[in-house]
């Protein structure tokens, strides 16, 4: 009863909020899209973003400070609780940026759940779980999908564990706030397929190709951000001169190829998934157009884009095996975000919740093995790794991701007993065609 009252108090709150955010921010794109050449604007827009943040938003929670605070605090937010780079946001997405709405709704939840705690004055435990509630209920209120929202607040925390403990709290609040914004007019993507499997076509053969190359691309680009950050942070310029310049090399990107890399992209999103032609290369240029947003920005969330070269990178490998475009778009939807998360579990019930239980068995293979092979990464650098991929990777369990991506030093690799002999072998062989050569 405890739970249930304050779970539905939070997602109450959280919905109202993070509704209002939504809304408020899908009408100024809608407003802005009305002038085809906005996104002359990004240079400026992209100045004023980062002359805020290095002026007056210093106190800004981002994702990875929240998923912190939960792992290591209790979920005690030191800094401002209402996401302060909302402004960033909405200037960013309004002229074109290529970001996500996601990391405020989700720290709009988790500020709530922290303030809803402070005033409960409850113990630690269980602020971390009204945080996490809120948190949760933020990402619910997001994808459109309750269940999968709150298990993927509760996946991103750790690789390889679940807090059961606060499954209860969690779902109650997701459901509420899903509820909430939908009787307040926030409308969410759902397209069921009506999907058959064709094993006598190798689908399965595809299926499995298709996992791995999605971990693969899902490896490629957390990379990519992480070093685009470095190389921006390095160069030696002021800070808002850099976001001028971002925004530069985005206009002309821009002139060069489409607006449809712009912004959000939900409608060339939505096109693939429904079967329609998109360009096969649309995967890479959204993937350029979000690494140089972020990399200069530094605001907005990245999980809308994953989702949108998710979605063309699996319609440009149906494409290429000669499968079913709308199947594979949408398990690459859900594949890629696995994997540069790695939420295996939510994405595959993201799968049920938005395109029906038909295609869930296969995305939920496709969503593990594009977690397996996108190796010991994330986006979120303060994603805590429990137990490692692979038993032959010798890596220390309970540090966070971030700690361990630092370290670049050559991997060690635990090898079999039988490959062990087979190293030792051909070693030896080796060590005697030498010898021989030397005589």
């Amino acid at each position: 009863m405890k739970w249930l009252f304050i779970a539905s108090l939070i997602g109450c709150l959280v919905g109202f909020v993070a509704s209002g955010f939504i809304r408020s921010l899908h009408y100024v794109i809608e407003q802005s899209n009305q002038y085809q050449h906005i996104f002359y604007l990004l240079p400026l827009s992209f100045f004023l973003a980062n002359l805020l943040s290095q002026f007056v938003l210093k106190r800004h929670l981002g994702t990875d400070t929240l998923i912190d605070a939960i792992n290591k605090n209790y979920g005690k937010l030191e800094g401002s609780f209402i996401p302060t780079k909302v402004v960033n946001v909405v200037l960013i997405l309004a002229t074109g940026g290529s970001a996500g709405k996601e990391s405020p709704c989700a720290q709009i939840g988790a500020g709530i759940g922290s303030v809803c705690a402070s005033l409960f004055r409850v113990n630690d435990i269980d602020r971390r779980k009204m945080v996490l509630c809120g948190f949760c209920a933020g990402f619910a209120c997001v994808f459109g999908a309750p269940i999968a929202g709150a298990l993927f607040g509760i996946e991103v925390l750790a690789v390889g564990v679940i807090f059961y403990d606060v499954l209860l709290p969690a779902f109650i609040a997701s459901v509420t706030a899903y509820q909430v914004s939908s009787a307040l007019g926030v409308t969410f993507f759902y397209y069921p397929l009506k999907f058959i499997p064709a094993f006598g076509q190798g689908f399965f053969i595809q299926l499995i190709v298709g996992g791995i190359v999605f971990g693969l691309c899902a490896f490629a680009l957390v990379r990519a951000i992480q070093q685009s950050t470095l190389a921006t942070n390095a160069i030696p310029l002021w800070r808002p001169l850099k976001g001028f310049l971002g925004g530069v090399i985005l206009v002309v990107l821009t002139l060069l190829f489409s607006r449809d890399y712009l912004g959000l992209g939900l409608n060339l999103m939505e096109d693939c998934i429904k079967g329609y032609s998109v360009n096969r290369f649309a995967f890479l240029l959204k993937a350029i157009f979000t690494i140089i947003t972020l990399s200069i920005s530094r605001s907005g969330s990245v999980i809308t884009p994953i989702l949108f070269i998710g979605a063309t990178a699996g319609g440009s490998f149906a494409q290429l095996v000669g499968a079913d475009q709308s199947t594979f778009a949408a398990i690459g939807f859900v594949s890629l975000l696995a994997g540069t998360t790695n939420t295996p579990i939510a994405t595959s019930i993201l799968a049920i919740e938005l395109f029906g239980a038909s295609i869930a068995p296969y995305a939920a293979v496709s969503c593990v093995l594009s977690y397996l092979m996108s190796g010991h990464q994330s986006l979120y650098a303060s994603q805590r790794l429990i137990i490692p991929k692979s038993g032959a990777i010798a890596i220390r369990p309970g540090l966070s991701i971030g700690s361990l991506s630092a370290d670049r030093k050559p991997t060690d690799i635990r090898l079999s007993s039988w490959l062990q002999r087979l190293k030792s072998f051909f070693n030896g062989l080796a060590g005697r065609k030498n010898g021989a050569k030397d005589e």
